[in-house]
């Protein structure tokens, strides 16, 4: 999430420098239409469209301003053996997650220089490297590792769930039941399959009767 956000932020950037340059490369029917009108791009007036690109700019600063205290500790989490500066991540770590400072740094030094740990990241471990860990050894690091992937994935169920209800609420469905919107919900938010030739087999046959 805060690598899909620093993105989208980077092209923003990218796209209000190149309209100060009126530089319409990246706006491909902008620049059809100005060729139609043989209109050359140095007499567009490219503030007011600079303008709504810094308000976007400006709209995701505001809403992921946590994001400047989080990026440190979700790089470190992401690959804890690179170089860092261990007193800095440490107490990043220890504010973030109310943990004792001196503690997390001498998890953080021992898993550095630990070995056999070091060696199974080095075989494509990911998201189960920190299960690797000890509990006794590391307590505090895999406490914060699975706080912060239980986080994240927790926001993107809750924004998943509250786009699909927008969808199914609409105004043409008013008479539905709660219990029919929770159902709708389980639906469309899980990964199940049905069996549906075991569902077929297991009805009962209608007879029907011709006249």
């Amino acid at each position: 999430m805060i690598s899909s956000v620093n993105t989208f932020k980077s092209k923003l950037q990218l796209l209000s420098r190149r309209l100060q340059r009126s530089d319409l490369r990246n706006f491909p029917h902008l620049q059809a239409e100005l060729k139609r009108q043989c209109n050359d791009t140095a007499q567009l007036g490219s503030a007011r469209y600079e303008e709504q690109v810094q308000s976007i700019l400006s709209e995701f600063d505001r809403r992921f301003t946590d994001f400047a205290s989080i990026e440190p500790v979700a790089s470190y989490l992401c690959f804890p053996f690179g170089s860092i500066d261990v007193d800095d991540i440490a107490s990043k770590v220890a504010s973030l997650f109310h943990l004792n400072s001196l503690a997390v740094e001498n998890e953080i030094i021992t898993l550095q220089n630990d070995i056999e740990i070091k060696s199974r990241a080095t075989q494509g471990m990911k998201g189960e490297f920190w299960e690797l860990l000890l509990q006794e050894k590391y307590p505090n690091l895999r406490r914060c590792a699975m706080n912060f992937t239980a986080h994240f994935g927790s926001i993107y169920l809750c924004e998943s769930a509250f786009s699909h209800m927008k969808i199914i609420k609409s105004k043409y469905r008013s008479t539905m039941t709660d219990d029919h919107l929770v159902a709708c919900l389980r639906l469309v938010t899980s990964c199940y399959n049905p069996d549906y030739e075991k569902l077929a087999s297991s009805s009962q046959c209608q007879n029907y009767i011709y006249f």
